[in-house]
């Protein structure tokens, strides 16, 4: 019988605390009443403060995905499933488990393209290069309790992907940190203690309570051609 590998060594156990949760845990996490329903909303956000290699981020994107399919026309499904891709963030402190968790993402979003499109998904379309980016700016390397990247120092950043009212595929892109996330008495509210994050606490439609980066500007933008805000 297969055996999920929960620990990669005991020396990260011992060092990082490092173990893996199993698959069934997490499908029956995602099974929880509210959970479960918006994981069938491709604009609810969330946020895995201690990504791993990846399990929960996949199992997100794969319920995602299935509602684009499930919810919307096949016209749409390119624009939708990147809309999908950009609620979905994480982070992780170890730099092997980033690699893998991001590798993870752009398989599992290629597998979903070529199912349903009958089609590889071509690194030189704007879909992959755009998912690719996506998946970089939204899964990143970092300490989720000092908020900070573990080798710079610096204050850690996400990008928030703002919907354009009355434009199907427009995004309103900025970057945000992550300590923004952690003003007034909003965590104090939710029972939170200052510090600490679950996976869950960016559920809903969009990210709220964010302030946005210092000399971030907001760029609108065709969400299947993202990845040329890499080079604005």
């Amino acid at each position: 019988m297969f055996s999920e590998k929960l620990i990669k060594s005991k020396e990260r156990v011992q060092k990082h605390g490092e173990v893996f949760t199993p698959s069934w845990m997490v499908q029956k996490m995602l099974d929880t009443e509210g959970i479960r329903e918006d994981c069938e909303n491709i604009y609810a956000t969330f946020l895995e403060p201690s990504a791993g290699d990846g399990n929960f981020l996949v199992a997100l994107l794969e319920r995602k995905l299935e509602a684009v399919t499930q919810q919307f026309d096949k016209s749409n499904w390119k624009t939708k499933s990147l809309f999908a891709l950009s609620s979905i963030y994480g982070i992780e402190f170890l730099e092997d488990n980033l690699e893998l968790a991001r590798f993870k993402m752009l398989s599992n979003y290629m597998e979903w393209y070529e199912k349903v499109f009958d089609e590889r998904l071509s690194v030189k379309t704007g879909s992959y290069k755009s998912a690719k980016f996506i998946i970089r700016k939204n899964i990143i390397r970092g300490n989720a309790l000092t908020k900070k990247h573990p080798d710079t120092d610096e204050p850690l950043v996400f990008s928030e992907w703002k919907r354009v009212k009355g434009k199907s595929s427009k995004v309103e892109w900025s970057e945000f940190t992550f300590v923004s996330l952690f003003g007034g008495q909003v965590n104090i509210e939710r029972g939170i203690p200052e510090g600490q994050l679950s996976l869950f606490d960016l559920d809903g439609d969009g990210i709220d309570d964010i302030t946005v980066k210092e000399n971030s500007k907001p760029v609108i933008i065709d969400i299947q051609k993202a990845y040329q805000l890499e080079e604005k």
